[in-house]
């Protein structure tokens, strides 16, 4: 306490007065921390408070720009069959028309009146059909760039004249000029268990992950006529999928290629782009594919996992094949595994063959997963992999187990072969018998023993690990049998032959044992060790 006296300026303190002064310290700097802490969050608090107040209200054309630039497809509602013929209703444009008996509900087609793509229900259907988007809604308030991510969920009732669209709000991003630098927060909203919710500021320049559809009305308004030399209203507004704006912005303000893709009428490629790429200007050298793609690739605004598919292809892709694979909208790790598929099989075929087997009730990305590792069998097990027949079977979920099984039983055959041919070689050089009136051991013979040990006692001697060691002889597996049943299953220990010690030593279900069943156990793995000593000896 010498230092709080030299503050004070006074003489040493008696140790019961210094214990007060140091409480009375501690509690001062607490709640001085106390305050300090909650003045921030409070300023924190106050600060999100007015960045949340700077949204204005969702447009007012908002349902109608979802309605034809997000949402792709529309609902037509059927009446039942009268005299051969039913009325549709277009929940699109509201128009009425005559259909024949071989149009059914859950069919898709196109709209006679509006031409907009459609899949037809029954008007009788009790649940409205609801889809789901993601939609960034940019705004200019006093001078400063607001970015609103919101859910957006339609639902198309029967019941109803038109679609009916609610908006959830999800991600903030607000970019202010600061000390002439730009300055970007974020807020995301949480939700916590027990169902609360909230929003939640998150680190100064992070961006949203989700990549949504872009509102383009007030584009010009915001980013002026031309934003880094390119028109964003005309290049985003037939945006036919997701794209992630914010990289988009970064993008064509760094990296020149970004500009030049935008200007192709590729903007999802463009925002895709991690970092430039000196000396690349060219398409080709950019995508790795022909400029003939370049159709397509403006039709479907491919990402750049899907152009490497193309890129991979040792043959021309119809432009067909590539467009119903972008439509089905595949993950990374389902476009790596169509990569390895197309080693054996061209592109448009096994879109074909997987959507025909897709009356299996699976997944696209589970039926490719099947697809791979069926092809990798059929090419391990020697089949011919040029013929239509192996590349194609009728129903690849059976002929899949069966390739599983028939590789599973060569390499039990593999397995079962390695422990006779040790024993052969003398894997049991030092073994000798060992048994007393109420026990004995068993040395295992055959890969079958470890397995039918491992089912009888409910334990895992069985797994493949085991065995592999047992045949090295370095950590070996014996069987502790009772002596007049030589043959059931009863105590299985694992012993470490280099160190003579008992590893593990279990009954069934992995129970321990009874002290004289560890006692003749320890009693066998003395002996052992002596067995060898004396041979090696004697050697």
């Amino acid at each position: 306490m010498e230092s709080i006296s030299h503050v004070l300026g006074i003489t040493p303190l008696s140790w019961d007065v210094q214990e007060q002064v140091e409480e009375c310290v501690a509690k001062f700097i607490s709640r001085w921390r106390r305050k300090k802490k909650e003045k921030a969050l409070e300023a924190k608090y106050q600060l999100m408070e007015r960045h949340l107040d700077m949204f204005p209200a969702y447009p007012s054309n908002l349902d109608e720009f979802c309605e034809n630039h997000v949402f792709h497809k529309s609902i037509v509602y059927l009446s039942k069959l009268e005299k051969g013929r039913r009325w549709g209703r277009c929940m699109h444009c509201g128009g009425r028309f005559r259909l024949d008996r071989s149009v059914k509900p859950g069919s898709e087609g196109i709209c006679p009146k509006c031409g907009v793509p459609v899949r037809f229900r029954g008007e009788w259907a009790e649940k409205p059909f609801v889809s789901k988007a993601k939609i960034c809604i940019p705004y200019l308030v006093d001078g400063q760039v607001l970015l609103r991510y919101t859910n957006v969920q339609r639902a198309i009732s029967p019941l109803q004249m038109r679609p009916e669209y609610d908006y959830t709000d999800f991600f903030l991003n607000i970019t202010v000029e600061k000390n002439g630098r730009q300055k970007t927060y974020a807020y995301w909203w949480r939700q916590y268990p027990y169902y609360c919710s909230g929003w939640n500021r998150l680190r100064n320049g992070s961006e949203c992950f989700s990549a949504t559809y872009v509102y383009t009305e007030n584009l010009p308004e915001i980013f002026g006529e031309r934003y880094c030399h390119v028109d964003l209203r005309a290049g985003l507004q037939g945006l036919c999928r997701p794209i992630w704006f914010y990289d988009l912005l970064q993008n064509l303000r760094n990296i020149p290629q970004a500009e030049y893709l935008f200007k192709l009428g590729l903007p999802v490629l463009a925002a895709n782009l991690s970092s430039q790429k000196p000396g690349i200007i060219g398409f080709s050298e950019l995508t790795g594919v022909s400029k003939q793609y370049l159709p397509i690739l403006r039709e479907t605004q491919a990402m750049e996992s899907e152009i490497k598919l193309l890129a991979a292809s040792k043959k021309w892709v119809p432009f067909e094949a590539f467009r119903q694979l972008c439509v089905l909208n595949l993950d990374y790790y389902s476009l790596n595994t169509m990569q390895s598929i197309m080693e054996y099989n061209s592109l448009g075929r096994v879109l074909r063959y997987l959507q025909s087997q897709k009356k299996r009730k699976k997944t696209f990305a589970n039926l490719l997963g099947i697809y791979r590792d069926y092809l990798d069998m059929a090419k391990r097990l020697g089949y011919n992999m040029k013929k239509k027949a192996i590349l194609e079977p009728r129903d690849l979920k059976v002929q899949h187990d069966l390739m599983a099984a028939q590789l599973a039983e060569q390499k039990r055959e593999k397995e079962n072969s390695l422990l006779p041919l040790a024993i052969q070689d003398g894997l049991y050089w030092w073994a000798q018998e060992y048994a007393n009136e109420k026990y004995q051991v068993v040395y295992p013979q055959t890969r079958d023993d470890f397995i039918n040990e491992g089912i009888s006692l409910n334990h895992c001697v069985g797994s493949v690990g085991y065995y592999d060691r047992h045949v090295l002889g370095r950590q070996m597996v014996f069987f502790i049998r009772q002596t007049p049943q030589p043959d059931k299953p009863l105590y299985t220990t694992e012993i470490d032959m280099d160190e003579g010690r008992i590893r593990q030593l279990y009954g069934f279900s992995d129970t321990s044992v009874p002290k004289d069943v560890r006692a003749f156990t320890e009693g066998f793995v003395r002996a052992a060790m002596r067995w060898r000593s004396a041979q090696r000896i004697a050697g």
